[in-house]
């Protein structure tokens, strides 16, 4: 349909769709949504449905309590980062439910394609499973599922589509094995319970919100690409995310935990490592650029935890990202290069790694204990500090034979150069499996690189060394190389 005709569809009416009345310029809630849209009589909705390629979509059913604007605030971001486009309904009744969803089905009125997902909690949740037992959907999501007893919704309805159904075991209004109970009489439901949550899921505390991830990936399904602000942790209630790209194809693919630099203080998860995106998509791998927290709000033990975290998470979750838990290296530039050998070279319970990727890393906190500036930095990441905790911290201190293998890139022109020499020649000695690979005259950061042919040959060299090492590990050799 042309944006001529879409336009006369809205502004005009279009197959007997009545025109389209918006209230409010927003929700106060999400940039971009439409408030208080009129679907039926006095009933209103809030719209969200961005411009460009036309999105899956979500309809939301708040429950007994509140309205279009509280009590399920917290799906808007979760569909909004997921690619929906969603509507938030105010209703009095199962038939107010039905009307809205033909009035936003109204063909060029929103920016959507296929059929539904249905979300509900409380009773919004009995709401959707009714729709969706008796009309189109593409699937239900239901928290705190509870019996409606409005407009004729029948309880223990059972849809052909899929159910993802979160209930916390702490509910005193619905008992957690009555609710599961229901799941279990479905033709094709998956019951979560959530550890001591109670019933309304916009009380749930941080560490109860493993629903936000299960439910982005349940609603993505099996689309490829490029995937934003994943949390894979929330230590103390901050969350730490990361982001997703997952190539086309079948898979399991090898997956690269990418991690920035910035000194243990500065950068995120799109900033420094950038070059590397490309080269690593168009090479067949998963990669995954990872936040992490930072100093001098935290110390160095908690970002080491930090990406043991992101690990963790990943293995745990391999198969909603289509990777192969078993090929995963770790790639770290600077500060990271240093966090990422170091995570190697402990013990790392269900976080091991297959390889390690360092530019320019800091290996030996040993030797920065003349300088002042250097004593500074040193406070900065460990605090109180002793020599044996530098030694602990030093990932000179832990060469040895049965180390993932590792690739060392480095500039010749680049102040940590003498560090990398020194770590890779305790590698030598250790017969660790390394490659070091030399830039002739590079500075410091990938990033500085870009714009400089001769350098650029080390994109190629990584995509290549990982896929030697990840798919033929029984071949792989220590060498030391530059530039041909």
């Amino acid at each position: 349909m042309s944006f001529t005709l879409a336009l006369l569809f809205i502004l005009n009416g279009a197959q007997g769709c009545p025109k389209l009345r918006v209230l409010a310029p927003g929700n106060y809630l999400v940039p971009g949504a439409m408030g208080d849209v009129v679907y039926r009589e006095d009933q209103t909705l809030d719209a969200y449905a961005p411009p460009g390629e036309p999105e899956p979509w979500a309809i939301i059913f708040h429950g007994s309590r509140g309205n279009k604007r509280t009590h399920v605030t917290q799906l808007f971001d979760v569909l909004t980062r997921a690619g929906f486009a969603w509507f938030s309904l105010d209703y009095r009744s199962l038939e107010d439910a039905r009307a809205a969803v033909d009035y936003i089905r109204c063909p060029g009125r929103f920016n959507i394609r296929g059929d539904p997902v249905l979300i509900g909690e409380d009773t919004g949740a009995a709401i959707a499973l009714s729709l969706a037992a008796s009309g189109p959907a593409r699937g239900v999501v239901a928290f705190g599922t509870k019996p409606a007893g409005t407009g004729g919704t029948k309880d223990a309805t059972s849809p052909d589509v899929p159910v993802l159904m979160f209930h916390g075991t702490a509910d005193e209004e619905v008992p957690v094995l009555d609710a599961k109970a229901k799941c279990e009489k479905m033709r094709n439901c998956t019951f979560r319970a959530e550890p001591g949550a109670i019933h309304e899921f916009e009380n749930w505390r941080p560490d109860q919100w493993a629903w936000k991830e299960e439910l982005a990936v349940w609603l993505r399904g099996d689309r490829r690409g490029l995937w934003k602000d994943i949390v894979y942790a929330r230590p103390e209630g901050l969350e730490q995310r990361l982001d997703a790209f997952i190539p086309e194809g079948g898979g399991p693919f090898p997956a690269v935990i990418i991690v920035h630099g910035g000194g243990w203080e500065a950068g995120d998860k799109v900033t420094y490592v950038s070059p590397v995106f490309e080269p690593l998509a168009q090479g067949g791998f998963a990669w995954f650029s990872v936040d992490y927290r930072l100093t001098p709000y935290m110390r160095v033990g908690e970002e080491l935890e930090d990406l043991r975290a992101a690990i963790r998470f990943l293995r745990r979750h391999a198969s909603w990202f289509h990777i192969d838990p078993e090929r995963l290296p770790l790639l770290g530039e600077s500060a990271s290069g240093y966090l990422v050998t170091q995570v190697a070279s402990e013990p790392c319970p269900s976080c091991d790694v297959q390889a390690v990727v360092a530019f320019y890393g800091v290996y030996d906190f040993t030797r920065w204990t003349e300088r002042e500036d250097e004593r500074r930095v040193l406070d900065r990441l460990f605090g109180r500090w002793t020599p044996d905790d530098l030694r602990r911290y030093s990932p000179v201190s832990h060469a040895r034979a049965d180390l993932p293998p590792m690739l060392i890139i480095q500039g010749t022109a680049d102040e940590l150069y003498d560090q990398a020499k020194e770590y890779t020649t305790r590698l030598k000695e250790a017969r660790a499996q390394f490659e070091l690979l030399l830039l002739d005259g590079a500075p410091h950061g990938m990033e500085n690189w870009e714009g400089h042919p001769e350098w650029m040959f080390y994109k190629k060299r990584l995509v290549d060394w990982l896929k030697l090492t990840l798919n033929s590990p029984a071949r792989w050799r220590r060498t030391s190389s530059r530039e041909p």
